[in-house]
């Protein structure tokens, strides 16, 4: 009879016990269910954020793209149009140059000067308009580059001057 006691005993706290486990576990699980749908709600703000954050950054690269290759654009047809000028005899393009004096060898007289002053060969001319149209791109580009970086250090899209 006392293991009867003892075994009914232990069959109500066994069961007991195990109403407290399965309330305990359902109290956990609905808690766990509400903490995963706050998580879920947050998640989804901060990839709306992102995204937005991304669409403006792309926005404003995309402007100071536009601004500098229109600056770039007109660089280039200022250089052409110097050229032409050169080219066309409208424009002077002057050089900081020395005629050397004659040498024992030279047929020419010493002294006598040249009826032209000093002047670029057609090449040497060519070569300094490439010059400029490269220092003008590499410029450019260089300041186009340096705008993203401040941009991308500072955290804010850079900023676009008209």
């Amino acid at each position: 009879m006392v293991w009867l006691r003892l075994l009914a005993v232990l069959a109500v706290v066994g069961v007991i016990f195990g109403l407290g486990w399965m309330l305990g576990t359902a109290q956990v699980g609905e808690e766990f269910a509400t903490f995963r749908a706050v998580q879920a709600g947050q998640l989804a703000d901060a990839e709306a954020a992102a995204r937005a954050a991304e669409h403006r950054l792309g926005e404003a690269v995309a402007a100071v793209d536009a601004r500098y290759t229109q600056e770039l654009s007109d660089a280039h047809a200022e250089i052409d149009r110097l050229r032409d000028d050169v080219a066309a005899g409208r424009r002077r393009l002057s050089v900081n140059a020395q005629c050397l004096p004659g040498t024992a060898d030279d047929s020419r007289a010493a002294g006598v000067g040249d009826a032209a002053g000093p002047r670029l060969t057609d090449s040497a001319q060519r070569d300094y308009w490439r010059l400029r149209s490269r220092i003008e791109t590499i410029t450019s580009q260089l300041a186009a580059c340096q705008d993203y970086a401040r941009a991308v250090t500072a955290g804010s899209p850079p900023e676009v001057s008209e």
